[in-house]
């Protein structure tokens, strides 16, 4: 069974340059608005005792997924379907009567949730201890600091037993110590409630969601496992501030005779069984290929070297067969040269590697390009570039 269901939802909101284009529209019945469209046709389920992780870029439709899930905001179109009692923390002081003591945003917040008084007043002390704001909670919640406003709004929709809690950012406001608490009570939340947590910080999502869905501009990219889905994003990310080749024909253009001698004519990242391949997982083997082209009878003393590199530039690893040890190769047309990189020790994303020609020194370079871009799964938790090779041992 599923906790929430969301079907084909979509937002479009109406922008007026001017206030009295609305009356116009009215009026007239003609368009006196741009239309935005903030969420577009967007669907997804959660089952019952999942955690949620929404991800993507400010300005996303994040919020206003969250909004609409809670029942604060309508869709245009679509619908939600909910099973439970659900409490959210969406954007800061949300809720809040600004004029109200601390004490008395809890009844109000509470009874907004479907509490009877009796069962506030059981969960009162609660609250107001977790919140750790026993000498403030009479004072006015306009005099609260932006940290006492989350720690109030997390106690209250927390210890109200909701069936689903939303969470939008509420963990970047509050100090450490709070965090800790605010982090340890949705751990224990996750063995029976469904939460849905919006977050920039990835490594939150990937340590407390079983799912994730990435927005952009208002459409769904991508759902699924967490760690496949966080990928993905940090992929984009990368790439976005960096032009990559798109194709094998670009990675690998052929350079003009009549600028150098010799050439790399073609580059292949392949199995075992030279057959080409863009998914590897972390600790399969690779196989690059490479292929020289030189101009007639041409047969140049030199070196080959690579780099392999992040798609957002970061070097990994690179080295030349002269550092390798290598005497100078023969560089000639047909040259097949095979790189074979056993248990490959990237770690999930995306990737390319550089190649070059070089003279006999490994100092001229006659020729420089790029692979394909191939990618690399990994479906643990390890954080970084590369998998290192460890072992744990704990001495009392």
């Amino acid at each position: 069974m599923y906790a929430i269901e969301v079907k084909n939802v979509s937002k479009v909101y109406r922008l007026y340059a001017k206030p009295v284009d609305r009356l116009k529209e009215i009026i007239t019945r003609r368009p006196y608005h741009q239309s935005f469209v903030a969420l577009e046709n967007i669907s997804f389920s959660i089952p019952l005792g999942k955690t949620l992780g929404i991800i993507g870029d400010n300005g996303a439709g994040k919020s206003t997924l969250l909004k609409i899930l809670a029942g604060t905001l309508t869709p245009t179109n679509g619908e939600v379907i909910k099973h439970g009692r659900v409490a959210a923390l969406l954007e800061l002081g949300a809720g809040f009567h600004q004029e109200f003591t601390g004490r008395q945003n809890i009844y109000l917040n509470a009874a907004l949730l479907g509490l009877s008084q009796e069962e506030i007043r059981e969960r009162e002390k609660d609250i107001i201890d977790f919140a750790e704001l026993r000498e403030f909670i009479d004072r006015p919640v306009k005099t609260y600091s932006s940290g006492m406003y989350v720690r109030l709004a997390f106690s209250i929709a927390t210890t109200v037993d909701p069936d689903i809690l939303i969470i939008d950012e509420a963990l970047s406001v509050g100090d450490q110590h709070f965090q800790k608490k605010c982090i340890d009570r949705m751990i224990t939340f996750r063995n029976n409630k469904t939460i849905i947590f919006c977050s920039h910080n990835m490594y939150f999502i990937q340590e407390l969601c079983d799912k994730a869905i990435w927005l952009r501009q208002g459409q769904l990219v991508q759902t699924g496992k967490t760690a496949k889905v966080i990928n993905a994003y940090t992929d984009w990310v990368r790439a976005r501030e960096v032009r990559l080749p798109i194709s094998e024909e670009e990675s690998a253009e052929v350079s003009k005779k009549q600028d150098r001698p010799v050439w790399i004519q073609a580059v292949e990242i392949t199995d075992n069984e030279g057959r080409p391949i863009e998914f590897f997982r972390t600790g399969e083997d690779l196989w690059l290929r490479l292929r020289i082209g030189a101009a007639d009878k041409v047969s140049l003393p030199g070196h080959i070297g690579f780099g392999v590199n992040r798609n957002d530039d970061e070097s990994v690893f690179g080295t030349t067969t002269r550092m390798d040890g290598l005497s100078p190769l023969r560089l000639g047309d047909g040259l097949v040269v095979v790189l074979r990189f056993s248990s490959l020790k990237l770690l999930a994303g995306q990737y390319y590697i550089s190649m070059i020609l070089a003279d006999e020194h490994a100092l001229h370079p006659y020729d420089i390009v790029r692979s394909p871009v191939f990618f690399v799964e990994n479906s643990s938790m390890e954080l970084g570039l590369v998998s290192l090779d460890h072992h744990w041992e704990i001495v009392e």
